[in-house]
């Protein structure tokens, strides 16, 4: 990634993930980096970021998406990630799931 704004380190989530960016008449693909985190300027809050590399991509600038999550939020987040996982190694569709 030639302008790293997330730093990747043994600690992080998962570095190098496919990623997709899309736009209403466009679609780029690339590698990404995912991360989670407790920000110390935040402490009482998770902190979910990706990172796609910027060379990859076409349409978008260099830059980093966060998401700042209370930590009922983090659990409600990690419950539909478990639910939807579940379902995609059965190979079955989420009741009331959104398909992309």
């Amino acid at each position: 990634m030639p302008i790293r704004l997330l730093d990747v380190t043994a600690y992080t989530t998962f570095d190098f993930v496919e990623g997709h960016a899309v736009g209403p008449d466009w679609r780029d693909e690339s590698a990404a980096v995912v991360d989670v985190d407790r920000p110390k300027e935040s402490p009482g809050t998770v902190r979910l970021r990706m990172e796609f590399d910027g060379s990859d991509l076409d349409h978008v600038e260099p830059h980093a998406d966060c998401l700042t999550l209370s930590p009922d939020q983090a659990r409600g987040l990690a419950a539909e990630l478990e639910r939807y996982a579940a379902n995609a190694e059965a190979g079955e569709d989420v009741p009331g799931g959104r398909g992309r």
